[in-house]
C-alpha cells in the first residue's frame, strides 16, 4: 500500500514539473514580450517629407537605403497622388486633410500661411490634435512658403521651421520662436543634416526624459527643391544621369492637351542639355536625404523604438524635367507632377507588399490620427488609409465570398483659383470678360481699350500696345518723365475753358468706338459700354479725350459728369 501511494506521489511530481515548468516560461515569455513591445504605449509617428520628388522621372532609383528600409520593409503604394501639384496648396492639404477650395490656399502666395490661414485652418491641423493626446510633437523642416518666422505654428512643441522657400545655405530658421541664421558652412549649416541631427537629438531625449510619451515628428526635406545644391561629397555623382528622358520627353506640341501644351514646342538643344545637368543636380541632392533615412532608422532601432513606429514617406508633389516640352517646373495636371512616392512601414504592416489602391495627401492628416487613435474630424476630405494596411487574414471557410475593400476610385485635382466669370452692371455674365482666357486673350483684349492705343501721350499713361512682327499684341512700358507730363496735361485742362456754342455732346448717338485726335474738339459724344464702365447705360458723360483704364473707371483729367435738371 506505502508502495503505491508512494508511486502516486512521484508521478504526480512528474506531471506537475513540466506543467509548472511551462506556465513559468510562459508567463516569462509574455512579461518579455509586453515589456519589449510595450504594447501599452501608442506607436511613435514619423513623417519624413521631401520638396518635388518625382516618381515618373526616377528619382527613388538612386536611392537605395531609403528602398532597403521603406520599400522592402513597408508597403508600397504605387498609386499616390497629390490634389494640387504646388509646394503650399500641397503641405496646406498634407497638414489638415482638406482639398484647396477647402482651405483656401491656392497657389505659393494666395493665403500661404496668410492671416486667415493661421486663424481658421492652423488649429485643426493633426499636430494640435495629437498634442492634446499626449503625443510630443515636433517639426524640422520647410514648412510653407510664405512663412516668416513670427510665430509658432499650433502644435508643436519643438519647432524648428525654414523661413520661406527652400535653401540649402544661407538660410534662417524659427527654433522655438528666436531666429536663427545660418551661413555656407556644409560641417554645420548644410539644411538637410541640420535637420536630420536636430529630429535625432529631439527624439533620444524625449525617449530618455518621457519613456512612455509616444514621439510624432515630421522630417521636412528641402531636397530635390532648388537650388539644388548638393553635399560635397556628392558633387561628381552621376554624371551621366538619364533616368528623365520618358516617353514624354520633349514630345511637343501636343494639341489633344489644354492650351499651354498647345502652344508649348520641342525644346532646343541648349535646353536639353539644361534638364540633363538639372536631373544630376536632383539626385545628388537626394543623396543626403538618404544617408538622412538611414540615420533616423538606425536611432529607431538603437533606442528598441522601431517595432513601435510608424515611418511614413512622402512628398508634396512630382516634377517634370523636360516632359512635354517643358523644361523644368510643377503645376501640371499630368502624372509626372501629381504622382508621388508613398511608403508606410510600421507594426501590422506586410513587409515588401505592394498596394495600388488610390491615395492622397488629403489621407496623411486621417492616417495619423487613426495611428494614434483618434477620429478623423467631419472637415477633413481625406480618410485614413490604415485599414489598407492590415495583413489579409486567413478566410473563414463557412463565408469563403469575403467583401473587398471599399475605396475610392476617382479624386480630385485642382489648381489655382476657382474661375469666376466677371459681370456687368446689369448682372448678366459676359463670356468675353472672363479670368479663364490665356494670357496672349488677355493682352489682345486689354489692348482695345483706348488708353493703351497711344504711344505712351496721355497723361499719367504707363503702358501701351504694339503689334510684333508676328501679329501678335504686346504691352510695352513707357519710357520718360510721364510724371512731368501727366503735370503739364492736367495744367492745360485746368485752364481750358469750355465754350457752350462749341458742339454739344449727344451720348444716346452710336458707333463711336474710337478717341478722336488730341489736336481736335474736346466735345466727343460717346456712350460707353456698361460692362466696362460700370455706370448705367442713361447716364451722359462728356470725354475729354475718351480715355478709358482697365478697371473700367475714367483717370485723372479725362472726363466729367453732366449735371440734367
Amino acid at each position: 500500500m506505502m508502495k503505491r501511494v508512494c508511486l502516486a506521489w512521484l508521478l504526480a511530481l512528474a506531471l506537475a514539473t513540466p506543467l509548472a515548468s511551462s506556465i513559468t516560461t510562459r508567463g516569462q515569455s509574455l512579461r518579455g514580450r509586453v515589456q519589449r513591445d510595450r504594447r501599452n504605449i501608442r506607436p511613435n509617428i514619423i513623417l519624413i517629407m521631401t520638396d518635388d520628388q518625382d516618381v515618373e522621372l526616377g528619382s527613388l532609383q538612386v536611392m537605395n537605403k531609403t528602398r532597403r528600409i521603406m520599400e522592402d520593409g513597408g508597403t508600397s503604394f504605387t498609386n499616390a497622388f497629390v490634389t494640387t501639384p504646388m509646394c503650399c496648396p500641397s503641405r496646406s492639404s498634407m497638414l489638415t486633410g482638406k482639398y484647396v477650395h477647402n482651405h483656401n490656399t491656392y497657389t505659393n502666395n494666395e493665403n500661404c500661411s496668410s492671416p486667415s490661414w493661421q486663424v481658421q485652418h492652423e488649429p485643426r491641423s493633426f499636430a494640435v490634435y495629437l498634442n492634446n493626446t499626449g503625443y510630443r510633437t515636433a517639426f524640422f523642416g520647410k514648412y510653407l512658403n510664405e512663412y516668416n518666422g513670427s510665430y509658432i505654428p499650433p502644435g508643436w512643441r519643438e519647432w524648428v521651421g525654414l523661413i520661406k522657400n527652400s535653401r540649402f545655405y544661407n538660410y534662417t530658421v524659427c527654433r522655438n520662436g528666436y531666429k536663427e541664421k545660418h551661413g555656407a558652412d556644409y560641417a554645420k549649416d548644410y539644411f538637410t543634416d541640420l535637420i536630420t541631427n536636430d529630429s535625432i537629438n529631439f527624439f533620444r531625449t524625449s525617449k530618455r526624459m518621457y519613456p512612455h510619451r509616444p514621439v510624432m515628428m515630421v522630417i521636412s526635406h528641402a531636397a530635390p527643391h532648388g537650388p539644388e545644391d548638393s553635399a560635397p561629397q556628392y558633387a561628381e555623382f552621376f554624371p551621366n544621369a538619364s533616368q528623365h528622358i520618358t516617353p514624354s520627353y520633349n514630345y511637343a506640341p501636343n494639341m489633344d492637351k489644354h492650351w499651354i501644351m498647345q502652344y508649348t514646342g520641342p525644346m532646343k538643344p541648349i535646353h536639353m542639355e539644361f534638364t540633363n545637368f538639372l536631373q544630376r543636380k536632383r539626385l545628388q541632392t537626394l543623396m543626403s536625404v538618404d544617408d538622412s533615412v538611414e540615420k533616423i532608422y538606425n536611432t529607431l532601432v538603437d533606442t528598441g523604438e522601431l517595432d513601435n513606429t510608424y515611418i511614413i514617406y512622402t512628398a508634396d508633389h512630382g516634377y517634370h524635367i523636360g516632359q512635354f516640352g517643358l523644361v523644368k517646373g510643377k503645376s501640371m495636371p499630368y502624372d509626372f507632377d501629381i504622382r508621388v512616392p508613398f511608403f508606410v512601414r510600421g507594426p501590422n504592416v506586410e513587409p515588401g507588399s505592394r498596394n495600388n489602391h488610390l491615395v492622397l495627401n488629403i489621407d496623411l492628416a486621417p492616417t495619423i490620427l487613426d495611428i494614434a487613435g483618434l477620429d478623423t474630424p467631419p472637415d477633413m476630405d481625406g480618410k485614413s488609409i490604415l485599414k489598407l494596411l492590415e495583413q489579409e487574414k486567413t478566410g473563414n471557410r463557412f463565408k469563403p465570398n469575403r467583401k473587398p475593400k471599399v475605396w475610392r476610385d476617382t479624386f480630385l485635382v485642382e489648381r489655382g483659383k476657382i474661375l469666376r466669370k466677371k459681370e456687368d452692371s446689369t448682372g448678366s455674365v459676359s463670356p468675353a470678360h472672363t479670368n479663364s482666357l490665356p494670357k496672349y486673350k488677355k493682352v489682345q483684349e486689354a489692348c482695345q481699350q483706348a488708353e493703351f492705343q497711344t504711344a505712351c501721350e496721355q497723361p499719367g499713361q504707363k503702358w501701351h500696345c504694339v503689334v510684333d512682327i508676328t501679329g501678335k499684341w504686346r504691352m510695352q512700358k513707357c519710357k520718360g518723365s510721364l510724371k512731368a507730363t501727366s503735370r503739364k496735361r492736367a495744367r492745360s485742362l485746368r485752364l481750358r475753358s469750355y465754350d457752350s456754342r462749341e458742339k454739344e455732346c449727344r451720348c444716346g448717338e452710336r458707333g463711336y468706338n474710337r478717341p478722336e485726335q488730341r489736336g481736335g474738339n474736346t466735345g466727343t459724344s460717346h456712350r460707353p459700354a456698361a460692362s466696362a464702365t460700370g455706370l448705367a447705360s442713361s447716364t451722359p458723360v462728356l470725354l475729354a479725350h475718351s480715355q478709358w483704364s482697365l478697371r473700367g473707371r475714367f483717370t485723372p483729367w479725362t472726363c466729367r459728369r453732366t449735371t440734367e435738371q
